[in-house]
């Protein structure tokens, strides 16, 4: 295996949106930094919409996203230093959406539960004796 490679070492050639203006640069990681309202939960629902579609259970990128970000002739090396990660196979669960709700007592049941609790009793006697004050 390799050893991790420390982050801070990297450097990264940043390419300019206005290429006919400005030339790339190669900066360090510390030079690089994103405003905090740039990258949000939206944005990413975003993103995953338009670039992935789901095949068989799986999130996979979209054909035309391959195609644009020429992704075909990029390999996990290139975007990563380290090693690529080992999954552990689990079989796919067939079940979709939520797990059904345990068997409920009926709404009566839950009413005189609530009713026969000691909290409830001191409540209820403390409001009677409250109601007979305010008739004298």
């Amino acid at each position: 295996k390799k050893a991790i490679i420390e982050p801070s070492l990297f450097k990264y050639k940043v390419q300019p949106i206005k290429k006919h203006l400005y030339e790339p640069v190669i900066v360090k990681a510390s030079q690089l930094s994103r405003r905090k309202h740039l990258f949000s939960r939206d944005r990413l629902k975003l993103f995953l919409k338009q670039h992935c579609e789901p095949h068989d259970g799986v999130i996979k990128t979209k054909a035309t996203s391959i195609e644009k970000y020429n992704l075909a002739e990029q390999n996990f090396s290139y975007f990563f230093p380290d090693d690529p990660p080992t999954f552990i196979f689990s079989p796919a669960s067939r079940r979709r959406g939520r797990p059904p709700k345990r068997a409920s007592t009926s709404l009566e049941d839950n009413i005189t539960a609530k009713r026969n609790t000691p909290g409830s009793k001191r409540k209820v006697s403390g409001e009677r004796t409250r109601f007979q004050k305010q008739k004298e």
